[in-house]
């Protein structure tokens, strides 16, 4: 059974969420904290598979933690929960598994739950269907960088600043230098120079 983290500053939340997900038994939860203090110390010493991660919280947000959390472990499903419908965009943007909208019904959670089984091996012929269409998409031209991902870049490569391409998009600039971290892990790169310079190669820019 895959196991889990939650993250989120309300402890009426993250009962209700840990009382569904043992109810379901997909998932195993085998920690929970109240805010993001301690969770990437936890991430390094623990075998978790999947983190339900608050987007809204006051000491940082889900997004940024959800960064740092990649750094530590690359094949880190995230599930981001949220009270405002606008995260929803901007939380598949950066490549979440999914997004839950409090309060947290059963049947949405089935949705998502249905999502972790096929991911992890208990439904295997849709699960090897998905990696398929990864690899496809890593094929096609914008390589392994999602739509928003290659934005950023192409605006990157037209001299603005984080700030400017926040106001560009309609992002907030912390999730700017989401997508510009992302798209470094995913190419294995460290800077911008070398990014530009990725993007250039592979006619990204064009």
């Amino acid at each position: 059974m895959p196991q889990a983290i939650i993250v989120d500053d309300e402890a009426l939340s993250i009962r209700r969420l840990k009382r569904l997900l043992e109810e379901e038994g997909t998932v195993g939860v085998s920690e929970t904290f109240l805010g993001p203090k301690d969770v990437c110390d936890y991430v390094r010493e623990h075998p978790v598979e999947i983190a339900f991660l608050d987007i809204a919280m006051p000491a940082e947000s889900g997004m940024s933690l959800s960064a740092r959390l990649h750094a530590i472990r690359p094949s880190l499903d995230i599930v981001f929960i949220t009270g405002y419908d606008e995260y929803a965009v901007e939380a598949f943007e950066l490549n979440a598994l999914d997004y839950l909208m409090k309060p947290v019904t059963e049947q949405r959670l089935s949705k998502t739950l249905a999502k972790i089984k096929r991911k992890h091996g208990t439904a295997p012929v849709q699960a090897a269907t998905d990696s398929g269409s990864r690899l496809a998409a890593e094929m096609s031209g914008n390589g392994p960088l999602t739509e928003q991902e290659l934005r950023v870049v192409r605006l990157i490569a037209d001299g603005l600043s984080n700030k400017e391409i926040a106001g560009r998009l309609h992002i907030a600039p912390e999730t700017v230098k989401w997508h510009i971290k992302n798209a470094y892990r995913k190419l294995g790169i460290g800077n911008r120079v070398l990014l530009l310079r990725h993007a250039k190669d592979n006619g990204w820019l064009n």
